[in-house]
């Protein structure tokens, strides 16, 4: 299965979202920023990222702007629920503008998110 890396602040949604990916047999590593995730990500190789996108530090948008940046095209999940001044409908098209491969809307189902992932492990 998948080792994937996780950045997601929120300490109950990074432990839901591990369990999920666990369940289907995937491996993370958890980052609470994109600051983390980009240090976690020169030390290691990951399949996939699965990430929020409004975070402190550095949030997803940034995240996606630096790895896509980089060259990396590994494939990235963005999880996201919007945010006060940023609805859903902002979120989407902003994530899939700078990189991201699909976008799963925050809360959603065990089966939602495990198709997303399938799906740019597959490209």
């Amino acid at each position: 299965m998948a080792h994937i890396l996780l950045v997601e602040d929120s300490p109950e949604v990074s432990l839901s979202v591990s369990e999920i990916l666990a369940s289907a047999g995937h491996t993370t590593v958890e980052a609470a920023s994109g600051k983390e995730a980009i240090k976690k990500l020169r030390g290691a190789q990951f399949d996939a990222i699965v990430s929020d996108i409004w975070m402190p530090e550095m949030d997803g948008i940034e995240l996606l702007k630096e790895i896509r940046g980089s060259g990396n095209n590994i494939p990235v999940v963005v999880i996201s629920g919007g945010a006060p001044n940023a609805p859903l409908t902002y979120t989407a098209p902003l994530a899939a503008t700078f990189g991201a491969n699909v976008v799963v809307y925050k809360p959603f189902e065990k089966a939602e998110l495990l198709k997303a992932l399938e799906t740019v492990l597959a490209d």
